[in-house]
């Protein structure tokens, strides 16, 4: 096909998409959730990991009024952050799949692709098609969207997301001309989002930055959107007893902070080929858009301010060092502003040439970060599953901190109130309490030395432990016990 020939129809096509761009649209969202059971299905076959233990135990605990609006129940769950959400994600889940793990990551995966699905439409209101699917696929094969799709206790920040996606694309059609429902669809959108994660609180300070409508327009329509920041300035109080403030542990240091921003760029895209390629291609486009004044300077700054100062405290603790849910804002703002940059007057053959080789590069991104993942994973699988299953008449836990130091109990924790969630929703439970030991000893006092053997994670199963081995972990027990009574 010659060139008129093919200009025609790529103008016939785009015309029959703007007549019908519900046909774009299903497209787009069949096309991202594809690539999300392609990229993050494993995680249905996963089981609970992380924190999952203390908010399952919690959520079948209190009532969602509870930890929404009483202080005690909020500050048991964390005295750092108000996310209720993060418990209401679990209380809707028990309430429809129980403890069956798998649809509790049925409706993480649905959240994630329902996101990067709205994360192109947001930005289907300033780019080309191309870009804004180069966009929303970058978002999708981010190593902090990889961490949130592997952990249940990151489902408030999925939620956050999807609803932070609708009050953008809210108030752009209503500041586009479109009808009051718009507006009242963003603000509601925006309120869900602040009970989500405080990392969304900060989208009033985007949205009157966004370039739709007249600035008098931007500014009435914002008027809600303030209310619901001061109203939820006064809830944070009311639950926490302060108006800022977050994890109480380690000490600020503005060296160590600056350190640990500079290398955010490093840990989103690594070291290896395919994360300097990424950044390469990323810093040039970001030039090009630069010199061609295709860079919206306010929106640009705005952002860059709302991604980096949330991220300061945490630099005290508990530390930026991998590139987790606490880097999914600044990726969030990464893929937008590498679909913005994107070229305009390329050729069509040589955009999809490029969208793919840039496309292969996050794959291989992704893929570093899901191998290094993949055995504290694996670990935390093995570890629910057998303590969920096992005989506690007859079986034991022994855990021990991962990469050295000390956990202060936290496993021992999780693990038993995950046994004891468990518990409610089983027909006939077995009688009496789950047995975890940690390395200080912690919870030996509990176990009948005589009948319960101790299990701990060696070579990727959950396997006896031997007296010897027993002698060698617990030294104060062969000590004090003849180590052959731990069977």
């Amino acid at each position: 096909m010659d060139a008129p020939a093919l200009k025609a129809a790529r103008i016939a096509l785009r015309a029959h998409i703007d007549r019908h761009p519900w046909i774009e649209c299903l497209s787009a969202t069949l096309l991202l959730s594809l690539l999300t059971l392609l990229v993050h299905g494993a995680s249905l076959q996963g089981s609970w990991r992380w924190d999952d233990g203390a908010h399952l135990s919690y959520a079948a605990q209190y009532t969602p009024w509870q930890y929404f609006l009483e202080p005690h129940v909020a500050q048991g769950h964390s005295s750092a952050n108000v996310a209720p959400w993060n418990l209401l994600f679990y209380d809707i889940n028990l309430s429809l799949f129980g403890m069956a793990a798998a649809g509790h990551y049925a409706h993480l995966l649905l959240l994630v692709g329902l996101g990067a699905a709205l994360f192109y439409a947001v930005l289907r209101e300033w780019v080309e098609p191309l870009p804004a699917l180069i966009g929303a696929v970058a978002l999708l094969l981010g190593k902090p969207t990889a961490h949130i799709a592997a952990g249940l206790m990151h489902g408030h920040y999925a939620t956050g997301f999807v609803f932070a996606m609708l009050s953008i694309l809210g108030w752009n059609r209503y500041l586009k001309g479109g009808r009051g429902y718009w507006l009242g669809l963003s603000t509601l959108a925006y309120l869900l989002a602040t009970t989500c994660k405080e990392v969304y609180v900060p989208l009033v300070v985007l949205l009157p930055f966004l370039p739709v409508g007249t600035r008098q327009q931007r500014v009435r329509a914002l008027i809600p959107f303030v209310l619901i920041a001061l109203l939820y300035i006064g809830w944070r109080y009311l639950l926490l007893g302060r108006l800022v403030g977050g994890y109480s542990q380690g000490v600020f240091d503005a060296s160590e902070a600056l350190r640990q921003l500079l290398r955010v760029p490093k840990l989103l895209l690594g070291s290896k080929p395919p994360g300097n390629i990424l950044a390469v291609v990323f810093l040039g486009l970001l030039c090009l858009a630069a010199v061609k004044r295709r860079l919206h300077a306010p929106v640009f700054f705005v952002s860059l301010g709302i991604v980096l100062l949330p991220l300061i405290p945490l630099t005290a603790f508990p530390g930026i060092h991998s590139p987790d849910r606490y880097l999914f804002v600044p990726w969030v703002a990464f893929s937008a502003c590498l679909a913005v940059v994107w070229p305009r007057e390329t050729r069509p053959v040589f955009a999809l040439v490029g969208g793919a080789a840039l496309v292969a590069a996050l794959a291989g991104v992704h893929a570093q970060e899901k191998q290094a993942l993949r055995p504290n994973l694996a670990y935390w699988d093995t570890l629910y599953r057998f303590a969920l299953s096992l005989d506690k008449e007859r079986q034991a836990i022994f855990v021990v901190p991962e990469f050295g130091g000390t956990d202060d109990g936290y496993k021992r924790s999780v693990l038993i109130r995950a046994r004891n969630t468990a518990d409610l929703f089983a027909p006939k439970p077995q009688p009496g309490d789950l047995h975890v030991v940690d390395e200080k000893g912690r919870g030996l006092e509990q176990v009948p030395l005589a009948t319960l053997q101790l299990f701990e994670f060696r070579g990727g199963d959950m396997v006896p432990m031997p007296p010897e081995r027993v002698a060698e972990k617990l030294p104060s027990l062969a000590r004090g016990q003849p180590a052959q009574s731990v069977r």
